[in-house]
Parts: structure tokens; sequence; C-alpha cells
């Protein structure tokens, strides 16, 4: 989950939905031919996180969904794949296990900078989006 912490005032866009596609709350999503789809394991980008919970309708546009644009300057809260360690993990950058978490094994993409932990026993870090990622 990426979940908005600071710096996402006023930021928030209303987009159309791909046909039949399912977006879940707080996970990444990017454009496809003009319409928000969900995000992904080994995308190279984030271009947005979705605000809510919601499945395209049968053509593509019928649904609106409410996403935040990524940049560099708006703070999450991310859940990762394992227990994030201060000296190994804070100050780097890493990749998308799935579509709402971070693989800190991974940092080919270099989609994610951490900053801080939140809790280690809930592997939860915060931090924000490269934009453009650093790959």
């Amino acid at each position: 989950m990426f979940t908005p912490k600071k710096y996402d005032s006023g930021k928030v866009l209303r987009l159309p939905v791909t046909a039949s596609e399912a977006l879940t709350k707080y996970s990444h999503c990017k454009m496809a031919s003009g319409y928000v789809s969900a995000g992904a394991a080994g995308d190279n980008e984030a271009e947005y996180i979705a605000l809510e919970t919601v499945t395209g309708g049968a053509s593509s546009g019928l649904v609106m969904v409410d996403v935040l644009p990524c940049d560099d300057e708006v703070q999450f809260e991310a859940l990762t794949t394992i227990t994030p360690v201060q000296a190994t993990h804070v100050g780097n950058d890493y990749d998308f296990s799935t579509a709402a978490v971070l693989d800190l094994g991974a940092t080919t993409d270099k989609v994610f900078h951490i900053d801080s932990i939140v809790s280690a026993a809930d592997k939860l870090v915060r931090g924000h989006f490269n934009k453009p990622a650093l790959a």
C-alpha cells in the first residue's frame, strides 16, 4: 500500500478507467491508451496512486477513479516485502514487488526512495517516488 502522508493537498485528479479493469485503493496505476489501468510488478515508473477501489465498466471511460499523481514531492508510507533495516535500506531506491508493495531486493528501476522506517515490525517505510525513476 502506498498511503499518501504529506504534500498531497490539491493534487487529486479524477480520471477514466479502462474497461473491466480492477483498481485497488493505494496501489499504483498508469495510463494506457488514455485510460487508467492497474500497475504491476516490474513497472519501471509510477504514474498514479489509486485513492479508491473501483472496477471499470463495460466500456473504457464509463467509470472514473480518484488518483494522486506521483511526483518526487508527495511523501508516502509504503509496504515492503521484507523487514526494512535502517543501515541497509534507508536512503536507497527500490522497485515494485506488486502494484502495492516494494521489493527491497530489487534495485533495477529505482522507482521509490526510502527516507525513513515507520515500523520495521509492520514492514512500513516512508519515502517518495523518483520522477523519473532513476534506472
